[in-house]
């Protein structure tokens, strides 16, 4: 039975992808309600278009994640397909946010990847050119490689301060999903550092307060702030830098943080 998320091509791809893991990984998703999750998959099948449009021009004040979950339905339905297809090799718990307190998810739907850290998440639907990366993470995850050069590897695993890292994206930015899955490879490495993806079409809170004029944007904050929306960034590599420039930022932000000199400017 072919499903009716991806085409054949893409089911096929994503058997082979599935194919290669060593071990199942299993992720949280985290969802509002879990009734209201799949209520909405079916209210929206018809009414795609017109549903996305409606996200990208919502700005409400407070953050999404305490107000409402437009594509959780969408989220639920995307995580029950893979686990179909992959047959097993990856799987999710959906978990309700009121159930979700020591998961942290800081907005909703939140996909919280299978790392023994937990430190690696996206937030929103990994859609358009998010999801190949989506994927891999899991291909890393499962297999226990990752593609970073030794010299990044190197950086990467010095760090052992604290970092919360949040990525701004878009489903049609070209060079998104390049620096997010770098990211993820280095979270993988090191699980001082929390990578977090963030969709800003349809979670535009924070983006804002940040004043992102163009993705990929990315914020290094202190750990201390992870539940501070907006907190001020450490550190702020906007627009797209290859993985050795990005993990001399990071190393850079932690003597910042080791010095004491918390602010985000040069």
């Amino acid at each position: 039975m072919s499903s009716h998320l991806f085409d054949e091509e893409t089911e096929q791809a994503l058997k082979e992808i599935f194919k290669t893991f060593s071990r199942p990984v299993k992720d949280y998703l985290v969802v509002l309600s879990l009734k209201e999750a799949m209520e909405h998959t079916h209210e929206h099948e018809h009414e795609h278009e017109h549903h996305h449009h409606h996200h990208h021009a919502h700005f409400s004040l407070k953050p999404a994640v305490v107000e409402e979950c437009p594509t959780c339905g969408e989220a639920w339905m995307l995580a029950t397909e893979l686990s179909k297809i992959s047959n097993g090799a990856l799987s999710f718990e959906i978990v309700e946010k009121q159930n979700a307190k020591e998961l942290r998810p800081r907005y909703l739907p939140a996909f919280i990847y299978g790392t023994n850290g937990l430190n690696i998440r996206y937030y929103g639907l990994p859609s358009g050119q998010e999801f190949a990366p989506f994927i891999y993470v899991h291909q890393y995850i499962a297999t226990g490689e990752v593609k970073l050069s030794a010299k990044v590897k190197e950086v990467v695993e010095s760090i052992d301060t604290p970092l919360h890292v949040k990525i701004f994206v878009t489903p049609e930015c070209p060079y998104c999903p390049i620096v997010v899955d770098y990211f993820n490879q280095i979270a993988l490495l090191n699980k001082q550092i929390w990578v977090e993806t963030i969709e800003a079409l349809e979670l535009p809170y924070e983006a804002d307060m940040y004043g992102v004029q163009a993705v990929p944007y990315v914020t290094i904050n202190k750990m201390e702030d992870y539940d501070e929306y907006g907190a001020e960034p450490v550190e702020v590599i906007p627009g797209y830098v290859p993985p050795e420039q990005a993990s001399k930022v990071l190393a850079r932000a932690e003597r910042k943080l080791k010095r004491g000199d918390t602010s985000g400017k040069k």
